[in-house]
Order: C-alpha cells, then sequence, then structure tokens
C-alpha cells in the first residue's frame, strides 16, 4: 500500500475527505479491512510541507464525526432537493435514481424531455408506453410506427382549456339540486326545489319537456341504464317514474315515510328483471323490482328499516359497476353493503369505523372497492378480502395546520381508471390519494369555499370537474395536479350563484351545471352558435299551474282536467310569465310546423270580461254560442280564483295586447308579477291560459332586488343555510313508518326487531292514505334544531301516544305494582349505549347504588317525562312487600323507552302471578300475542337466561315457532291455547286477534281502585262528564290535540302530549287500570299548559278551571240522597284512597315523612306540632280517627305548619300547600248527614 500510494497523484480536499468519510462507515461494518487502502486527507505542517496521516489519528481529530455520518448527509440530500425540484414520485428515496429520481437532477433537465422515435415503437397493454408526466415534445411518429394513440397524446389536457360556457339558461324558480344526462348525453335533466324535473336538448339548449306531479322539493334524479326512463325523488316522500320516450308517469312509488335522500339504478341484468334503489330520510332502504320490457315497477318494495335509534337517516348509496353490491351511508355512522347475488337484496355487512355521519359513497368503476367519507375528517377505500371488507385509512389532516380545526369530508369520486381517489375538504382543498396505497399524490388549492361536487370525466382519467358554493367551476388535471381552467358563475345584478350540481355527458363534449338561483349552464366544445338561438330565460305556459291528486296520488292538470303528457304543446314564456316572440316559439316540441298566427299566444277572456284581448286577426271570425257560454262560465270561475291574487295583475294587463319583458331589467328582480296570457282563441280550450294562470304564477317565490351590501349579506347567510340543510337533508315529514296490513314474517318478540332479510313491502299498504295529508310545500319549514331533525321526530312514540291497552309493550301507569327484572334492565343498557341511542353511564343504575335481586316487586309511585331523541320516560319505583303489600321505604328511579331488540323488564304483578301458576311442560303447545295477532308455538326446553340468576323466569323457555324460528321466551308471554280456539289456515302465520280476546287480556282492577263503582260504571260516567266539559269555551283549547303546525315547537317542549279526547279514547277502550292513573293524566294537560305557556296566561287559567271541573264533576243529586245510601264507615276506605293518591303525587313530597331536624335545627321553635302524611297514614290505619273531620284537621295542620315555616309566597312548598287544598274537601256535610 505504501509504495502504490506514494506513486498516486494527490487527490483534491474533497475526495480525500469522502474517501475518510467512506472509511469510517466501513469501519463500523463487515469490510474492516477496506479502510487500510490510505487514501485519506495529510496533514500540513507548518513549513507548508504535506504529511500523510494514519487513519486512527484522523479519526480522533475528527470526534464529531460518528460512523454514519456519510449515511446521515445521504438521507438530508433527498429532502432538501425534493422543496427544490420535486420528484416524479413523491416519497421515494433512492441514491441511484435516473431522470426525475435522481439526486443530480436540475431545473432544466426536468423539463420538456423529448422521447426519440424508437422508444415508442413498442406496445404495452395494446398502447404505447406511457410517457413521463412532464413530457411536452410528443412525437408524431407513434402511430405511424406501431398503428396506436395513447389518449394523452392525441389529447392533451390543455385540449380542455377550450371548454366553454355555451348558454345559461333560467329554467326554474328555485335552487336547482339535481341535473343528470341521459345514457346517449343528448338530453339533459334539471330538478328543482320548484317541484319540476326538466328535459332540455344538449345540442342546442332547447326546453323540451316539463315533468309535473311533485309536490315538494327534487332531492335525487337517477336514469335508467336501458335509457327508457327517469325516475325522481323528492321530499313529499314519492318517486315518480316517467318514459322518456312519452313523458307519460309509469309509477308513482310510496315507500318512505320521509324525504327520499338517494336514487339508483341497479346495472345488474338478471334476465328483464332490474332493481330502483332508494333511500330515505326515515332511515329505510327499498328495492324497487321492475321488468325492463314492460317497464312496469312493483309497487311493494323489499325494504329493510336501517334505524337503530330515532332521527337516524339514509343518506347516500352506490352500486358496484356490476350491481352486484349496493353500498349505503347513515347518520349513525355505519356503512351497510347489500348484496344481490342470492336473487334478492340482502344486508352482508355493516361497517362501522367512522366516528360520524357517512354522507359520501361512491363505488369504483371497474372493481368491487367503494370510498366512503365521513364527518369525522376522513376517507376510507374499502375492498372485499378474504372474506372480509377491508379499508385503507385516508386521513385528511395530514398537515400540522390541518389538525387546528375538525376536517370534514364533503365529497368523494374516483378516476375513470380507479388509479386515483380524490375527496373534497371543507377547508375547501381537494386532495388526490393514491387508491392502493393510501399515499397523498397531491393537493389542489382553488375554491373559496366548500365544494361538494366531483365529476370524473367518463372516459379521460387525468380529468376532473368540481364545484363548490363560491360560483367556481374547476377543470383539474389530475395528473400534474394543476387546474386547467376555471369559470366563475357570476349573475349580472345579484353576485354569484352557488353551484350546486354538475355533470358531464358520455361522450366527453359536453358538461352541464346547476345553481341556487335556477340557471342550467351548459359546457362544451366548439361554437356557441346554436345556443345563441335560444332565449335566456325559458319556462313552459303550464309549469306551475295547479294539479289534481287522484288516489294513487298520479296528477291531472285542473283546469283541462287533462295529464300533463297528453296537453297539446305549450307555449314558451319568460321568468315573468310573458310569451316569447314567435321565432321561439316554434322551437317547443310541437310547434315547428306551425302557422305564424299560431304561434303567438293571444290574450283571452279574464274576469273582467275584457274582450280587447283578442288580436284584430280574429274579429272577423264567427264566434259559436256554445263558446260564448265556455266564456262566461270561466269568467265566473276565474274571478273566484283570482279574489286571493287581487286585481293588481288585471290592471297591469290592460295596457297593452302584446306584453314583452322589459329590455335590460328582469321583472323577477324587482318583485312585479304577471300571469301568462292567453294564446289564439280558435285553439283547443286545453290550450287557453287565463287567469287562473295569473293565480298560479302569483304563487311564485320572487326574488326581490336588494341594494348590494344587504343583498351580498343575504346571499351569504343563505349559501350558508342552504349549505347546512341540504348536507342534512332536513325533511317536514314523518320518520316513522306505521305498518299494517298482512304479516306473514315469524313473530318476533318485538315487532320492530331487525332481520337480515328484507321484510315484504305489503306492510305498507295503507301508508299512502296516511300520508297524503302530511304533504306539505317547503323542505325547511319543520327544521327544529340545528341537527336537521324534524317536527315529528320529536313526537313521543306509539308505546307512549297508544290509546289502546296492549300486553306488550308495557305502559307504566301510576300506581302499577310490577315486578322489576334487572336481567331486562341490564340488556336495555347494554343496547342502549351500543346504540348510541342517548348518553346513559352504565355505572349509575340501581344495581350499582343498591342490592338487587333478580327480581324485585315494586310499585310505580312517579311518573315523568323527559323531551328528547327518543323521548324517555322516568319511573320512581318504590320496594313493595310482597306478604302484606305495603311499601317497605326503599325506592329507586330509572330512565327507558320502549326499544327494539330488548324484551319488556317491567311486567304487571297480576300478568306475573297468573303465569307462575301455570305450569309449563316439555312439548306444551302455546300461543302468543305479537302486534296484535295470535301466533302459535312449542315449548322445547326450560333453562335460565343467565346462569347468575338460576331462579329467575325471565326468557327461562326456548320455545319453537310454527314456522321453524327459536327464541327465548318468558312465561306472562304465554298463553294456554283454549278448546274453541281459530288456528292458522296456513302453518306459520298469525291469527288476527279479536275484540273480546282483547277484553280478556285486560287488566282486572282490584278492589277500590275505580272507588265504590265497577271499572265500566265509573268510565262511562266520566266519559258522560268528558262530552259536557268540552262542550265548554273555557275547555274548547284542550278537546283535541295541539296543531302542530300552528305550534311547531311544542314537541320540543312538552314531552308528553295529551288532551280530553285523547283521555276520551282511552277511557272508551279501558286503557286506564285505576282512577289514579286516570287523574294523573288529567292533571299533565295543566302541566303541560304551564310548560308551554307563560305563567299567569289565560290559557294557563283556562287549563286550571278545566281540571278542577274535571275533578269536581259528579252527576246532580241531592245531598240527602246521597247520605242516604252513604255507608258510615267508608270514609275511612275513601281517605286511605285519598292519601295513597297524595303519595302517588310528586307534589307532596315534602310532605311525606317528618321533617328533618338535622337539616332544619328550628323548626320545632318555630312548630309547635309537627305533622306529616306518614302519621296520618299510620295513625288512620290504626283506627285512632274516629271522623273525617279529625283527619283533615291534621291534614290542615299539615299546610298550615308549612305556611308558618315557611312565609315566602314564591316558595315551592308554598305552591304544594295551594296545590293540595284542592283536595281536602271544605266540609264534611255528607258524613254529618248520615251520622244524624
Amino acid at each position: 500500500p505504501s509504495s502504490s500510494s506514494s506513486s498516486r497523484p494527490p487527490l483534491p480536499a474533497v475526495p480525500a475527505e469522502l474517501y475518510f468519510l467512506i472509511a469510517r462507515f466501513l469501519e463500523d461494518g463487515p469490510c474492516q479491512q477496506a479502510a487500510q487502502v490510505g487514501l485519506l486527507p495529510k496533514r500540513t505542517d507548518w513549513t507548508g510541507k504535506e504529511h500523510p496521516r494514519s487513519y486512527q489519528n484522523l479519526v480522533r481529530q475528527r470526534p464529531h464525526l460518528a460512523p454514519d455520518h456519510l449515511l446521515q448527509i445521504c438521507h438530508r440530500l433527498g429532502p432538501l432537493l425534493e422543496q427544490e425540484i420535486p420528484q416524479s414520485v413523491p416519497g421515494v428515496q433512492t441514491l441511484l435514481g435516473a431522470g426525475r429520481q435522481s439526486l443530480l437532477r436540475t431545473n432544466k433537465s426536468c423539463k420538456h424531455v423529448v422521447w426519440k422515435g424508437s422508444a415508442l415503437a413498442a406496445l404495452h397493454c395494446g398502447r404505447p408506453p406511457e410517457s413521463p408526466v412532464n413530457y411536452g415534445s410528443p412525437p408524431s411518429i407513434g402511430k405511424k410506427l406501431n398503428g396506436k394513440y395513447r389518449l394523452e397524446r392525441l389529447v392533451p389536457t390543455a385540449v380542455y382549456q377550450h371548454m366553454k360556457m355555451h348558454k345559461r339558461i333560467l329554467g326554474h324558480l328555485s335552487s336547482v339540486y339535481c341535473v343528470t344526462f341521459d345514457r346517449t348525453g343528448r338530453r339533459i335533466f334539471t330538478g328543482s326545489d320548484d317541484c319540476l324535473v326538466k328535459i332540455w336538448a344538449t345540442d342546442d339548449g332547447r326546453l323540451l319537456a316539463t315533468l309535473r306531479g311533485h309536490a315538494a322539493e327534487i332531492s335525487d334524479m337517477a336514469v335508467n341504464y336501458e335509457n327508457t326512463m327517469i325516475a325522481a325523488g323528492s321530499c313529499d316522500k314519492m318517486i315518480r317514474v316517467w318514459c322518456l320516450r312519452t313523458c307519460a308517469p309509469l309509477a308513482v312509488l310510496q315507500g318512505h315515510s320521509a324525504s327520499i335522500t338517494s336514487l339508483q339504478f341497479s346495472p345488474l341484468c338478471s334476465g328483464s328483471k332490474r332493481y330502483l334503489s332508494s333511500t330515505g330520510a326515515d332511515g329505510t332502504i327499498c328495492f324497487w323490482l321492475w321488468d325492463a320490457g314492460t317497464l312496469k315497477i312493483n309497487p311493494r318494495p323489499t325494504k329493510f328499516m336501517e334505524r337503530p335509534r330515532p332521527g337516524v337517516q339514509m343518506i347516500c348509496s352506490s352500486f358496484s359497476a356490476g350491481g352486484m353490491f349496493l353500498a349505503t351511508g347513515s347518520t349513525d355512522h355505519i356503512i351497510r353493503v347489500y348484496f344481490f347475488g342470492s336473487g334478492q337484496p340482502e344486508k352482508i355487512s355493516e361497517l362501522e369505523f367512522h366516528t360520524d355521519k357517512v354522507d359520501s359513497i361512491q363505488f369504483s368503476n371497474s372493481s368491487s372497492r367503494f370510498v366512503s367519507g365521513s364527518r369525522d375528517g376522513t376517507a376510507r377505500i374499502w375492498q372485499f378480502k378474504r372474506r372480509e371488507w377491508k379499508s385503507i385509512l385516508l386521513d385528511m389532516a395530514t398537515r400540522v395546520e390541518d389538525k387546528i380545526t375538525k376536517l370534514k369530508v364533503t365529497m368523494v369520486a374516483w378516476d375513470r381508471h380507479d388509479n386515483s381517489v380524490i375527496t373534497a375538504v371543507n377547508n375547501m382543498t381537494l386532495k388526490v390519494w393514491n387508491s392502493f396505497t393510501g399515499q397523498l399524490i397531491h393537493i389542489l388549492m382553488g375554491h373559496e369555499d366548500e365544494v361538494f361536487v366531483l365529476e370524473p370525466h367518463p372516459f379521460d382519467p387525468r380529468v376532473l370537474f368540481s364545484a363548490g358554493h363560491d360560483g367556481n367551476v374547476i377543470v383539474w388535471d389530475l395528473a400534474r395536479g394543476v387546474k386547467i381552467r376555471s369559470y366563475f358563475n357570476m349573475i349580472e345584478g345579484q353576485g354569484h350563484g352557488a353551484v350546486f350540481d354538475c355533470k358531464c355527458s358520455p361522450d366527453g363534449q359536453h358538461f352541464a351545471c346547476t345553481d341556487s338561483h335556477g340557471h342550467l349552464l351548459i359546457f362544451g366544445f366548439g361554437s356557441s352558435s346554436k345556443y345563441d338561438k335560444i332565449a335566456d330565460q325559458m319556462f313552459f305556459h303550464s309549469d306551475y299551474r295547479p294539479l289534481i291528486r287522484d288516489a294513487n296520488n298520479f296528477v291531472l292538470d285542473e283546469q283541462t282536467q287533462q295529464a300533463p303528457h297528453l296537453m297539446p304543446p305549450p307555449f314558451l314564456v319568460d321568468v315573468d310569465g310573458n310569451p316569447h316572440p314567435a321565432r321561439y316559439q316554434r322551437l317547443v316540441p310541437g310547434r315547428e310546423n306551425c302557422r305564424e298566427e299560431q304561434l303567438i299566444p293571444q290574450m283571452g277572456v279574464t274576469s273582467s270580461g275584457m274582450e280587447n284581448f283578442i288580436l284584430s286577426q280574429q274579429a272577423n271570425q264567427e264566434v259559436s254560442p256554445l263558446d260564448s257560454m265556455i266564456q262566461r262560465l270561466q269568467q265566473e270561475q276565474d274571478q273566484r280564483r283570482s279574489g286571493e291574487a287581487g286585481t293588481s295583475s288585471t290592471s297591469r294587463i290592460s295596457r297593452g295586447k302584446l306584453l314583452h319583458s322589459p329590455p335590460n331589467i328582469g321583472l323577477r328582480r324587482s318583485g312585479q308579477i304577471e300571469g301568462v296570457r292567453q294564446m289564439h282563441s280558435n285553439a283547443p280550450r286545453s290550450e287557453i291560459a287565463t287567469e287562473r294562470d295569473l293565480v298560479a304564477w302569483s304563487r311564485r317565490v320572487v326574488v326581490p332586488e336588494l341594494s348590494s351590501g344587504l343583498f351580498n349579506f343575504c346571499f351569504l347567510i343563505s349559501l350558508y343555510l342552504l349549505h347546512v340543510i341540504r348536507s342534512d337533508y332536513s325533511s317536514d315529514y314523518s320518520d316513522w313508518t306505521a305498518d299494517a296490513g298482512i304479516n306473514l314474517q315469524p313473530p318476533k318478540k318485538i315487532p320492530k326487531l331487525k332481520t337480515k332479510k328484507a321484510e315484504s313491502s305489503s306492510e305498507d299498504e295503507e301508508g299512502p292514505e296516511k300520508q297524503k295529508k302530511q304533504i306539505k310545500k317547503e323542505r325547511k319549514k319543520g327544521v327544529l334544531a340545528e341537527n336537521g331533525l324534524t317536527l315529528e321526530e320529536w313526537l313521543p312514540s306509539a308505546w307512549i301516544t297508544d290509546t289502546v291497552p296492549r300486553r306488550c309493550p308495557f305502559v307504566p301507569q301510576m300506581g302499577d305494582e310490577v315486578y322489576y327484572f334487572r336481567q331486562g334492565h341490564e340488556a336495555y343498557v347494554v343496547m342502549a349505549k351500543k346504540n348510541k341511542i342517548y348518553s346513559i353511564n352504565p355505572k349509575k343504575q340501581p344495581w350499582h347504588k343498591m342490592e338487587l335481586r333478580e327480581q324485585e316487586l315494586m310499585k310505580i309511585v312517579g311518573i315523568k317525562y323527559e323531551v328528547g331523541l327518543p323521548t324517555l320516560c322516568c319511573l320512581k319505583l318504590a320496594f313493595l312487600d310482597p306478604d302484606t303489600g305495603k311499601l317497605t321505604g326503599g325506592s329507586f328511579t330509572m330512565k327507558y323507552h320502549d326499544m327494539p331488540d330488548v324484551i319488556d323488564f317491567l311486567v304487571l304483578r297480576q300478568q306475573f302471578d297468573d303465569a307462575k301458576h301455570r305450569r309449563w311442560n316439555i312439548g306444551d303447545r302455546f300461543r302468543s300475542v305479537i302486534d296484535d295477532a295470535w301466533w302459535f308455538g312449542t315449548i322445547e326446553s326450560q333453562e335460565p337466561l343467565q346462569p347468575d340468576y338460576p331462579d329467575s323466569l325471565f326468557q327461562c323457555y326456548n320455545v319453537c315457532w310454527d314456522n321453524g324460528d327459536t327464541e327465548k321466551m318468558s312465561p306472562w308471554d304465554m298463553e294456554l291455547i283454549p278448546s274453541n280456539a281459530v288456528f292458522p289456515e296456513e302453518l306459520g302465520t298469525s291469527v288476527p286477534l279479536t275484540d273480546d280476546e282483547r277484553r280478556t287480556l285486560l287488566y282486572k282492577p282490584l278492589d277500590g281502585e275505580w272507588g265504590s263503582r265497577t271499572r265500566d260504571e265509573e268510565c262511562d260516567r266520566i266519559i258522560a262528564g268528558i262530552n259536557q266539559l268540552m262542550t265548554l269555551d273555557i275547555a274548547s283549547a284542550f278537546v283535541a290535540p295541539v296543531d302542530l303546525q300552528a305550534y311547531p315547537m311544542y314537541c320540543t317542549v312538552v314531552a308528553y302530549p295529551t288532551d280530553l279526547s285523547t283521555i276520551k279514547q282511552r277511557l272508551e277502550s279501558r286503557f286506564y287500570r285505576r282512577l289514579s292513573s286516570l287523574m294523573w293524566e288529567v292533571r299533565y294537560i295543566e302541566h303541560n299548559t304551564r310548560t308551554f305557556n307563560e305563567p299567569g296566561s289565560p290559557i294557563v287559567k283556562s287549563a286550571k278551571f278545566t281540571i278542577l271541573s274535571f275533578q269536581d264533576h259528579q252527576p246532580k243529586r241531592r245531598l240527602r240522597n246521597r247520605a242516604q245510601s252513604y255507608d258510615i264507615q267508608s270514609w275511612k276506605k275513601q281517605c286511605q284512597e285519598l292519601l295513597n293518591l297524595i303519595f302517588q303525587c310528586e307534589d307532596s313530597e315534602p310532605f311525606r315523612q317528618p321533617v328533618d331536624l338535622l337539616e332544619y335545627p328550628d323548626y320545632r321553635d318555630i312548630i309547635d306540632t309537627p305533622m306529616d302524611f306518614a302519621t296520618v297514614r299510620e295513625t288512620l290505619e290504626a283506627g285512632n280517627y274516629e271522623s273525617p273531620m279529625e283527619l283533615c284537621k291534621d291534614v290542615r295542620l299539615i299546610f298550615s305548619n308549612s305556611k308558618a315555616y315557611t312565609p315566602s309566597k314564591r316558595s315551592r312548598v308554598r305552591l304544594h300547600f295551594f296545590f293540595f287544598f284542592t283536595y281536602i274537601p271544605p266540609d264534611s256535610s255528607t258524613f254529618k248527614v248520615a251520622q244524624n
């Protein structure tokens, strides 16, 4: 080494230092001998002479250099260079890369890479090799060499810069949230909040047709794959399907009880069988079977109720490319996947990985993968592998600054080749991810507000369209992560319009957008000359004419009594109802070949009888007497209709024969409203637009002109509200389904039990009749909370409001003696916590506070209800001695509600005792009441539900139903089969419960629970009293349920609504088990009135008077006659009942027990003779009262003590004192007369 080193030329300083670093690096590895080469920096002395140095000497002089110092330098080079010149594949670290991956790359070497022609003389997957992203000089010999072209070489993304806006058309009076193309791309469909679906020509923008029928806002639309029909869902809970060839209505589908949130036609083909899926805000998903040959749709869908708790809504859905899978997202954070491989839809998976609502979901274009986006700030790419769904997490908070505020995913999409997933985030950015690795590729910035529209190009994987509430429509290059072109939806005089939807045509030549102001925007390549021939505002004169509906909700035009698709071609008018010139009228389908005079709509006869609106061309025409009679009748009818609209429109009409919109000013902005004018009088009556059209147009929503400052402020507010309402899918409609009709499903203990297979929709036959009465015009009106909850969702469930007594579910009433089963309560708590129904703390349940056996005999001594979702019943249960029937002194409180999959854990003592006396054996047959029907089964075995409670009877029997299902049952849920029982015709089905059988199952009152009379006598007497009370004016406000349309906030304040008619219905059905239960509900009328209204208001006083009238009502008898039949000893029993009633009232709590002298040490200084209700009861039971006057004296002493010790008139105890004076009779004249 020494000789070789001496002959080697001297090395420069940098290479020498590099050799040292290499040697230092190798010293720590397996190649220690390589460090002996001696190529090390030399030492220079003070005279300037160089001397060789040993390796060890150099190490000692450089202690700051670690063995991996060279490796650290290499690691640092890559990120530093990445900041200056990014790699083509981010994140890849290599020292051996070439091109844009090389550590030697420069700006010059990375630009305008030019390939030689020979590089293209190859094929990969049938196409030439893919060139780099920065490839800027494509040779034109690719096709010459191999006969093939790649799309990116044939059509560079710069081509999309030439797409321009051909036309912006005002075609709706309200925001347009839905737009789509047909399968050919020749027609555009728009669905608006003005309840209309319109069809437009893509090539020239003509208005082709208007589809009428919906009574509320259009929420989603879909065109089937055969391109034969279009389906539109609405907030009126209905789906309407039209034929695309004739525009005839094919079906009105009514299977939801709330707004439709998404519609999808399945691409799955099985013969002629097809499916249409719909999701709703009622938490249900329906699958509608239809025939591709006949276009007939089965009106009974296969329905899944996916609502584990109130308020859950199904929001979005997406079919896989072959239609074998459907994925849905909902507000309960769960993704549900349905499978169609078995011939009918079935749910196969519930994916609960998101922590907030899943409001966007999309299957890939060519595989079984799908992406879900959630408000929790994440998206997940799901793939079915090894018999389970696995996901790749896409976290939007990839940067430190993103973690400061909570990010939300607002929309998701795939590129055309499924290589990338695009997510829109509420920080106004779009993020592009590798769909296989989950790695972030690009962050696209350009929007100034949230983005809710992502539309990939139909065949170019590089191109994506995005649109948002900022009014911007942007075309993106996903490969390079740059903006190709942007458009701003600026509306003259009104600021910008938020873009709500965007779709690209199947051929990629056009894309269409809709905005918040009712516009349709058509973009595309080429000339706009065809679009210059149409008007800027296009409406048909019949668009907003009234409709009438038949029993099946099909519609007819009210004036002509014709179906809308059968009416003659309408006239084209502007937004103010003024007819367009003849050159525009010829663009209406069906008017292409009309004569010039037939294209001019003329003024007809109005309510004022002014006939000078008819053009002079008609002056010489003979008018038949029949036409005159029709005109006179029409005048009278129109006059009645126009009475609401006033005469302002008529005065404006008389100013000229033909009215056109004033130039440069839109009446829509200035707030003026005019109707559509009549056409030529020799046309059919169905074509005449009369003053009833004025009335129809006068009901439109008109945008008034505002000052610029006020307009900008109002518009920002409106955009925010539109976003909140739209994103939460608010609805005015009920989110519960009242199932009725034939039920042939297996019997389950809880009727709402969630099953894997869907239930038949035959249960909903009565649904449309009930829904027709609930249709409203405005979607946003009934929103009562920031969560978008509807008015009906705040109402208590049927479990609370039912007026017919049923065995199951158990409805608690004051004074009930019940058995409490801890196992059932524990199961309820677990289920409520699992489903996140409401905030519940398992550690605060009664079994953690006291020692509870598996079953306890309790008495309900307190009931109240809490407003919420769901409405909760709060019970106070007092321990009862089973031998003496007296309260033992202990108690606890609990909250619960009727919930699917949870068996009643409170059972009436009477029902329990009857069941305990039955001796069931293995093999015994039984029947059980479920959903008002008898179901039959056989006992298979008996074993405790849980080994920890071996003696508990709760669900201790294993039974087999006649249809083969097995289930756990409790003995009190099973009934003996009498000899005269009626059995079902088909094994495994049910038999309806008769009225007589229902009466035999009712609770049998104990002695004294209805006073001295029987239940029937007392109920009939009280019903007669209610009938008299309902005739009084002062009680008129409490006769019927509160009108929730007039007082929409009532159900958010009052938890247990009741009224006299409801109480009367319950009395008629013998709902109440005792008199105290009835009195509790009667008092709730006053309680609700005081809760909802201001104290001291007239209605509160009326409620007080009504309750007192109810309590004091008795048939008028003379006192002497009463006294003659009066038992002198019965007063003790009556006083006992009175005391029991007082103890059951929550107002008696301060007076039940003696005053605690430790808490109130000065009490005996003020009160000489303490008294309480417990002492009164003990004295009465001991027989120490000689007369009721003595008892009343002690009771009055309780209240006089309260008044003396609590002089404040606002004290709660004083208020209780005043209340209880209504229970104590002022005298005992009846007792005295009888005594004499």
